[in-house]
């Protein structure tokens, strides 16, 4: 299974410092218009006019005022670039300011029928003051991350999201005209050539979203989306190969997927990564190193989510390991006592290992919270397979085939199946989802009577789905939502 996200879930809103009020950023170790007179005082002096007016929107006058004055001379070069700067971050402030302006708007008179990039034009005054005055950076910085380069950035991962890869491009370029330093212009460029299926760029454009983020903790989600979206795409070189090619990209991509699950908080996605990282093992012909895959999740189960320990052991049970699937079921179940898919597993990994008096609790538990599934009765029908392989008492026999044929039948002639595909929780919020069979010759109606409850098994709330009518042998599907959250597992009433 590979995850598909929104490269961001909204605009730009995770690890980023909201700007600094203008008027507080420059640093005490830089002041490159202290002690300033003629026309850079009075350019300074109409910026701090500037600066006070932003917020309403009315400081384009006082913005060309500036311009003016500083192109006004050549003496103090830092000073004037430093008030340049400042000045073409002000106008992109106001309202209905163009990024590619004529000159004119900017009081320019030299040329005024011309064109300034004015994103081009801030970036190489502020870069020439840098390049003077070190000291400086740190209020450089500031004055590029305010509004222009965050809403130009809002508006590069919306285009992202929206699928308009060519606006994504330019914006997210542009704003990297404003910082460089920050990664997520890089992460959205390396989404967009994914999307455009040039692993090259992407590949590259997300080595240099890395290297931005570095370890600042302000920007570790930013980090370890990246380190997923690469790994991802080593799969996806894996999958679309074939002999040694594949044997190849499929080990190459193993250590991408390591170097996510050291990282990954989110059990969702690490659940997929440790999917992903065994079917690479078996694609390198090397399955014998899958045990290395869930051997932290053995070690220390409390440390990781339920979904997690649930994938590890499904990924154990294929590949040979079931004593290893039992204490990975086990500790999801201890975690959440009413995960199906934690019992439904551990029922059938105690079956395959012969321990069927084990099975059979989590069987009945099962057919309690999920009773219209067909496919729950045949693992009774399986127990009871077993435990007559095990004896050679006729009288056992004898009851051991009575009830293998009897689940059998109860789950081949089910007049219906209610089978759920979504089951989302989250803090505020509860969906279950899924379809229904009608196996019957005539179409009928169904009432779905759903109760969600809590890891204690204590009802959070209770919600009904008409579904209907399914006409015979179609199915149909079904939705239902709660507004409740804190939600562990679900039950419901047999259809009728």
């Amino acid at each position: 299974m590979r995850v598909l996200l929104n490269r961001f879930a909204a605009a730009l809103s995770i690890g980023v410092v909201a700007a600094a009020p203008l008027a507080a950023q420059n640093a005490a170790t830089c002041d490159p218009t202290a002690n300033t007179k003629g026309d850079i005082a009075k350019a300074q002096f109409s910026m701090t006019r500037a600066i006070s007016t932003v917020e309403k929107g009315t400081s384009t006058r006082d913005v060309q005022e500036v311009l003016r004055l500083v192109d006004n001379g050549t003496d103090n070069p830092t000073a004037r670039n430093y008030l340049r700067g400042e000045a073409y971050i002000i106008y992109l402030m106001q309202p209905n300011a163009l990024p590619v302006a004529p000159r004119s708007a900017l009081g320019m008179t030299n040329n005024p029928t011309g064109t300034i990039d004015v994103y081009v034009a801030a970036d190489s005054a502020f870069s020439l003051v840098e390049k003077a005055a070190p000291e400086c950076i740190p209020a450089i910085r500031q004055w590029r991350q305010q509004k222009p380069w965050l809403n130009t950035l809002n508006a590069a991962i919306t285009a992202l999201n929206a699928g308009q890869l060519d606006s994504a491009e330019i914006l997210a370029k542009r704003s990297l005209l404003l910082d460089r330093k920050a990664p997520y212009a890089y992460s959205v460029l390396g989404s967009v050539a994914q999307s455009r299926k040039n692993a090259a760029a992407a590949n590259d454009y997300w080595k240099q979203t890395l290297d931005a983020a570095g370890t600042d903790t302000v920007y570790a989600d930013v980090r370890v989306k990246t380190l997923y979206e690469i790994a991802s795409a080593g799969s996806d070189k894996a999958d679309a190969a074939t002999g040694a090619a594949k044997r190849a990209a499929a080990k190459e991509s193993i250590k991408p997927w390591q170097d996510y699950i050291a990282v990954a908080n989110n059990d969702l996605l690490l659940a997929d990564a440790i999917d992903n990282v065994a079917r690479m093992y078996i694609a390198a012909g090397d399955s014998v190193s899958i045990p290395a895959v869930y051997a932290p999740l053995l070690a220390n189960p409390s440390k990781y989510g339920e979904l997690t320990l649930v994938h590890a052991g499904v990924v154990a049970t294929r590949n040979g390991h079931p004593a290893d699937a039992v204490k990975l079921f086990d500790a999801a179940l201890a975690q959440n006592p009413y995960s199906r898919d934690a019992i439904n597993n551990l029922a059938a990994t105690y079956i395959q290992n012969n321990e069927f008096p084990k099975a059979f609790p989590l069987i009945d538990k099962l057919i309690t919270l999920d009773p219209s599934n067909p496919d729950n009765p045949l693992l009774y029908a399986f127990a009871y397979q077993g435990l007559y392989k095990g004896t050679k008492d006729k009288k056992l026999q004898k009851i051991y085939t009575d009830s293998l044929i009897f689940f059998n039948a109860k789950s081949e002639n089910a007049p219906v199946k209610l089978a759920v595909t979504e089951f989302t929780r989250r803090p505020d919020q509860t969906m279950l989802g899924g379809t229904i069979e009608n196996r019957g010759t005539a179409a009928k109606t169904y009432t779905v009577n759903v109760e969600f409850l809590d890891k204690t098994g204590t009802v959070v709330s209770t919600e009904t789905a008409t579904v209907g009518p399914v006409a015979p042998k179609k199915t149909e599907k079904f939705k239902i939502t709660s507004a409740k959250g804190g939600v562990y597992g679900y039950r419901y009433k047999p259809l009728t």
